[in-house]
């Protein structure tokens, strides 16, 4: 069952928040482990992703209450967030 808050997640939500954040869909995916190609099959509402690869883009394109749902969903063992890139130094 789906909570509130991600039942209400749309795949074009997703492009949506990406851009508004500035962000190319490369430049997103690379910051969180997605392979472009499949992040843009979830952005058209193709493909999904796994927890753990959700919970690294919505760290990325600054989702905090979603990544604060997913987080208790996923293993403290399996280092999620450490693979989350930051912008460059400017």
């Amino acid at each position: 069952m789906q909570t509130d808050s991600t039942s209400a997640l749309k795949p074009r939500s997703l492009r949506a928040v990406r851009e508004a954040k500035g962000l190319s869909l490369r430049t997103a995916a690379a910051r969180s482990g997605i392979d472009p190609g499949h992040l843009s099959k979830v952005e058209r509402g193709e493909k999904q992703l796994s927890l753990e690869a959700l919970y690294r883009l919505a760290l990325v394109i600054d989702l905090d209450d979603l990544a604060g749902h997913l987080k208790p969903l996923l293993s403290e063992e399996s280092g999620v967030g450490s693979e989350v890139q930051s912008e460059p130094a400017a």
